[in-house]
């Protein structure tokens, strides 16, 4: 069996990854061509092929280099720390090891993991596990999202709809290539939000209850209104449009008026501000933005002690914000009384007496809030 530019296609063979006499072997050729250029050697192929992820392997590289080395009971031993610490940081980063005999670990997962024991040491094993779940939970939505952008815009990333494996091979190679690049910009986004969540903990003046988990702090909910309605009326394209502009505009709307952005829960977005007269202005910004594009929204706004853990709030002063952008009208923003309490003058509140309330025992005054 010849050599082939610059291929062994007789070492590939041996290795199982080539047969002359099959029906797509010129093309199979080209793809172990391209894999070869790409510096990928036999024992790579080899184990691509048997994860059917040989055409895979040039972008795979890219995105893990070095990937499968060690064992995390050897990179336990590497790092002196406990295996068992080691095996809980690395599920709490919302990685697998399916058998422990199996190498799932690369040099740079060895020092991740040195990182994460380190932080554990200083501050405790159960915040440093909390730690890792955001940012495992994080990141595999950032993945998420970065993977369903680069398939919806380059089709030929499917070896189902490319048909060729060295096509989809050439394409993922190109895209993976930016991972690098990628990867700084989220280390220095990183920083970037440290810094703001350093000084929003700092504006909520809360240091005699941090040290239990606590803060004082504004809750805001939002949601659209009649949106089961539109996901019936919708295609799935316009539904999605829908909803990426609702958080874009969301996303917006409460950092520009000194709130923080806790999460996206379907049609509706929970935030905290250092105050309660900052969480109203985020409300009121809320329904504005959406009645300027031409839906309703409707709000509800608490204030006091949250527990705030792994990047969450949680709390009755929570649920009770939960509560009340449910009980909201269209267009409008309910708010408890702490929250009438702070009222500066611009506002004034309509009362609307005690409200009976799922999860709480008594009835809880609520007004709706209006601009003077």
């Amino acid at each position: 069996m010849r050599h082939d530019e610059g291929v062994d296609l007789e070492a590939l063979a041996t290795a199982g990854l080539y047969d002359a006499e099959a029906p797509d072997a010129a093309e199979r050729r080209d793809l172990l061509a391209f894999l070869t250029e790409q510096g990928c050697t036999v024992d790579e192929m080899v184990a691509a092929h048997a994860k059917g992820r040989l055409f895979a392997l040039a972008g795979d590289r890219l995105v893990r280099p070095q990937r499968d080395q060690f064992t995390l009971a050897e990179v336990a031993d590497q790092i002196r720390a406990d295996v068992a610490d080691v095996r809980a940081l690395w599920r709490a980063f919302g990685l697998v090891e399916a058998d422990p005999a199996q190498p799932v670990a690369s040099p740079d997962d060895v020092d991740m993991l040195r990182t994460a024991v380190t932080m554990a040491r200083v501050l405790g094993m159960d915040a440093t596990r909390g730690m890792a779940r955001v940012m495992g939970s994080s990141l595999a939505r950032i993945g998420d999202a970065a993977s369903t952008a680069v398939r919806g815009r380059l089709p030929s990333m499917s070896v189902a709809i490319s048909g060729s494996e060295l096509e989809t091979a050439r394409a993922f190679a190109t895209i993976a290539g930016t991972v690098p690049a990628l990867g700084k910009t989220l280390d220095t986004l990183f920083r970037h939000h440290l810094e703001a969540a350093r000084m929003h903990f700092e504006r909520t003046e809360s240091w005699d209850v941090v040290g239990e988990g606590g803060i004082r702090i504004g809750v805001g909910f939002a949601d659209l209104c009649g949106f089961t309605g539109l996901t019936q009326q919708l295609t799935m394209e316009s539904l999605s449009q829908l909803l990426t502009g609702f958080e874009e505009v969301a996303a917006e709307v409460v950092n520009e008026h000194g709130g923080r952005l806790v999460k996206f829960i379907g049609d509706a977005v929970m935030f905290v501000a250092a105050d309660a007269p900052t969480a109203v202005a985020v409300a009121e910004a809320l329904v504005e933005a959406a009645a300027v594009r031409g839906l309703t929204a409707r709000a509800g706004v608490t204030a006091g002690t949250a527990l705030a853990l792994d990047g969450d709030y949680f709390g009755p002063v929570v649920n009770l914000a939960a509560r009340l952008v449910a009980l909201a009208e269209p267009g409008t923003v309910f708010a408890s009384a702490p929250v009438v309490e702070r009222l500066d003058e611009s506002r004034r509140a309509v009362a609307l007496g005690p409200q009976v309330i799922r999860g709480f025992d008594d009835p809880v005054p609520v007004s709706r809030l209006v601009r003077r």
